[in-house]
């Protein structure tokens, strides 16, 4: 027979002894279960019609023009090919005399025009340039420098022909003339460029070109 005590210890001991039956089932509320589940719904929804973020397009690259090859050099070989004038070629209006023209393209240059003369050529003897620039002495033959050698005096050769016609044109114009300078500087570059010439007349007549470029005068 089990006493008042002892059947109250067996009812209380399983109270006590916090452990959990196997048979307990955990109750969740029926309104907890439907918010879940509207909660799960308007996520699936909402990620369904969310459309993904553009991809972003990379922009275009600009290519750097690449430089072509240069334009080729002109051959400096060809003197025609150069800026300055040719003395082979010259323009209409060069005032090269022919005789330093023709001469350009050979070998010397001008030199084998102005020394073209044979080695028994006696050459005449040099004028003192400072008694032909103080008018004490003629540069050439009878009239070519200042003054004249005499008066009615035939010229020596053609550039001495051409001095001669210098002196008259200064003596009808009047005055010392640019048009005379201009047809005495014409007049002794033909001389120059005359075949026969002999090489001390021909560089006299290349100096009557020069000096007539140079002298003070009046225009016209």
């Amino acid at each position: 027979m089990i006493s008042a005590k002892h059947k109250r210890n067996r009812i209380v001991e399983p109270a006590l002894s916090g452990a959990v039956q196997p048979d307990a089932a955990i109750v969740i509320p029926r309104k907890s279960i439907l918010a879940l589940t509207l909660l799960l719904a308007a996520s699936t929804a909402l990620a369904q019609t969310e459309e993904p973020p553009p991809v972003p397009t990379p922009a275009p690259v600009q290519e750097e023009p690449v430089p072509g090859p240069p334009p080729p050099l002109p051959d400096l070989s060809d003197p025609n090919t150069r800026s300055a004038e040719s003395l082979s070629e010259p323009g209409p209006r060069s005032t090269i005399p022919k005789a330093l023209r023709s001469s350009g393209t050979k070998a010397g240059g001008p030199a084998n025009d102005l020394n073209a003369g044979s080695a028994n050529q006696v050459p005449q003897p040099r004028k003192n340039l400072g008694n032909v620039l103080a008018g004490k002495e003629l540069f050439h033959g009878n009239y070519c420098g200042a003054g004249q050698r005499g008066e009615g005096l035939p010229p020596t050769d053609q550039l001495d022909a051409a001095c001669m016609r210098h002196d008259a044109c200064y003596d009808a114009a009047g005055y010392a003339s640019c048009a005379c300078d201009r047809v005495l500087a014409r007049e002794a570059a033909a001389v120059a460029d005359q075949p026969g010439v002999t090489p001390d007349v021909r560089g006299q007549a290349l100096s009557v070109v020069e000096a007539a470029g140079v002298l003070s005068c009046k225009t016209p």
